[in-house]
């Protein structure tokens, strides 16, 4: 009786087990339903990020290095243009460089003090006024022009502080900083050639402001613009052994400042008709130099010669400041042209179209 009980309940064990595993099975071969998928094995859509032409990717725009703490008279400025699309034509068909290793060289490029100073641009430079101008060598398009911005920053005691805090907050990743040798009288004359170039000398105004140009080299300190601004005529003062004063809009010049205004205007206009033009006139370099003897400018310069020429010559060495050494610094703006390396970089140089001999 005991061993009937014990077999009728191993019988119902075992089926329990095998509905129990037939009901896995079925589960198991039965396809899931959506709401039973997890999320997190939920399988993600993959979303293609090349649909469509991908856009050129376009230079930032650099802002204009910041030198209003200088004395303006101090500063020049020259924008250049240099055409990528004839530099890596070269390094590439002619050197035989691969494209990244051509590209890498015009990252490294900074001017030399000779090119930065040259004044006749040859390829791949130029100068341009129209920023969609197609290059004057090759005919690229604008996209593979650079360009150079080149700040000169002639040194003295009233620059040079602000000078070296300017020079060391440079990066030096996208700036380039030349040094070069000079003299005062060098810089006295291609400060004289700046301000000469582009003036009428038909039209009076220019002695005015030939005269604001020469107070602020001469005393950079003072606001010049703002006493140009009231003022309606320029004297020889009287009174005033040094430095200048306003008077209702009259300014009034010691004696020596008054005649070394006068020198720069003569310079300034010497080739204009017969002598030069002054704010007391025109006058010849045998009256001019009677002028400066009677007003006690000459005796002042230590000049003794009674010779108008010789003693031209050694006013005007006086007045540049002589022999006296001098440093230029010169700045040059890489930015736009690693930007702009970095932006065509994996576009094709395009084949010369044109090859222009002309120089810009």
């Amino acid at each position: 009786m005991a061993a009937r009980k014990k077999s009728a309940a191993k019988v119902k064990s075992l089926n329990k087990a095998v509905k129990k595993t037939a009901h896995k099975k079925a589960v198991a071969k039965k396809p899931a339903s959506k709401k039973a998928v997890s999320k997190k094995t939920a399988p993600k859509k993959i979303v293609s990020k090349t649909t469509g032409p991908q856009k050129q990717r376009a230079p930032g725009k650099t802002e204009p290095l910041d030198l209003s703490a200088l004395p303006s008279e101090l500063v020049t400025r020259e924008d250049r243009h240099v055409c990528l699309a004839c530099v890596l034509d070269v390094m590439t068909r002619y050197m035989g460089l691969p494209i990244k290793k051509a590209q890498t060289e015009v990252k490294r490029y900074a001017p030399s003090l000779d090119e930065v100073r040259a004044r006749a641009l040859s390829r791949p430079f130029f100068t341009s006024q129209n920023k969609e101008e197609s290059c004057p060598y090759c005919g690229s398009a604008a996209k593979w022009h650079a360009r150079f911005t080149i700040y000169r920053i002639e040194n003295t005691k009233a620059a040079d502080t602000r000078r070296r805090e300017l020079l060391k907050s440079l990066p030096p990743s996208g700036f380039a900083v030349i040094e070069e040798k000079a003299t005062r009288q060098d810089a006295f004359f291609q400060w004289a050639e700046k301000i000469s170039s582009g003036i009428d000398l038909e039209d009076p105004r220019w002695l005015r402001e030939v005269s604001r140009h020469y107070l602020i080299r001469k005393d950079p300190k003072t606001g010049w613009d703002a006493v140009f601004a009231q003022l309606h005529s320029i004297r020889r003062s009287r009174r005033l052994d040094a430095g200048w004063e306003l008077d209702q809009g009259r300014l009034f010049l010691a004696p020596l400042l008054f005649d070394e205004l006068l020198l720069v205007q003569y310079l300034v206009s010497r080739a204009h008709r017969a002598g030069g033009l002054t704010l007391e006139g025109r006058y010849t370099l045998p009256e001019l130099f009677a002028r400066l003897r009677n007003s006690g400018y000459l005796r002042a310069a230590g000049i003794e010669t009674r010779s108008p020429s010789d003693a031209f010559e050694q006013v005007v060495m006086h007045l540049g400041g002589g022999d006296a050494s001098l440093r230029f610094y010169y700045i040059v703006d890489r930015r736009d042209l690693l930007e702009r390396v970095k932006a065509l970089e994996d576009l094709r140089v395009p084949k010369a179209k044109t090859l222009s001999t002309r120089r810009p």
